[in-house]
């Protein structure tokens, strides 16, 4: 009886190790899983912060852009309705600066290092919202489309129609240096303005004012009117999302 109390003791003190064993190792996997939690939280935590400094630098960037759109809006509006007051250009220098404003575009760029970031490594599970990490998602694709479509449009009918039209029908380089000829001259290493004859000059405006140039000008005009006009609506669009973006991923932030 002595032996078999000895024995169900060593045995009881066995089982008791074993049950130590385990909650010691439960424990440690617990205190390991917070730790891993926590170190997986500030990881997110940092990327939301970068991901909301990338939105704030692209509100930036979008509000620059539309205001560029506006510009362009803007003159085109003006050449637009100057001729309809009697069906003629006035070819002074606010026209020339005008229609000049328009040759030029400007390049709509995504700021998106952490989006890209995120994708590339393969840490983008490590947004746990699954609502946000769709609505970041959504919102960089929305963004690119614009992208696309800015670009396009810039090179399709800016570069290739817009100022061909006015070179096809009248509106010479000559015109853009007599806006621009005192500017360009305070650039360091700049090309000399040429000095052009006045019965050049004239002959560009006699082309100018043929009827049908004055027809391709004003599709060329109204056109870049018409794409500055939805360029500025996308744009309205992404400032919106985001605005909308930035206070949902703060709000994530401080949960």
């Amino acid at each position: 009886m002595i032996k078999e109390n000895k024995a169900s003791k060593y045995m009881l003190y066995a089982i008791g190790e074993i049950v130590l064993v385990v909650i010691g190792i439960l424990i440690a996997l617990s205190i390991n899983n917070w730790n891993q939690s926590q170190k997986e939280k500030r990881i997110e935590t940092q990327y939301l912060n970068n991901i909301v400094r990338d939105l704030n630098e692209q509100l930036n960037s979008i509000e620059t852009q539309m205001q560029m759109e506006q510009n362009f809006y803007e003159a085109a509006s003006y050449l637009i309705e100057d001729y309809n007051k009697d069906h003629e250009f006035t070819l002074d220098s606010i026209f020339y600066k005008r229609a000049t404003l328009l040759i030029y575009r400007k390049t709509f760029v995504i700021t998106d290092p952490t989006y890209t970031d995120l994708i590339s490594s393969g840490n983008i599970n490590i947004i746990k919202n699954q609502a946000y990490k769709n609505q970041l998602l959504n919102f960089y694709q929305e963004l690119e489309r614009i992208e696309k479509i800015i670009q396009n449009n810039n090179s399709l009918i800016v570069d290739q129609h817009y100022i061909a039209a006015f070179l096809k029908n009248g509106y010479s380089y000559e015109n853009l240096f007599e806006v621009y000829g005192e500017s360009l001259a305070k650039f360091p290493g700049h090309v000399v303005v040429p000095n052009y004859e006045t019965d050049i000059q004239e002959i560009s405006k006699n082309v100018i004012l043929k009827d049908e140039n004055k027809l391709a000008l004003m599709n060329a005009i109204t056109l870049r009117q018409t794409l500055a006009l939805g360029h500025y609506e996308f744009l309205l669009s992404a400032k919106s999302n985001t605005k909308s973006l930035i206070k949902e991923l703060e709000n994530e932030k401080h949960d």
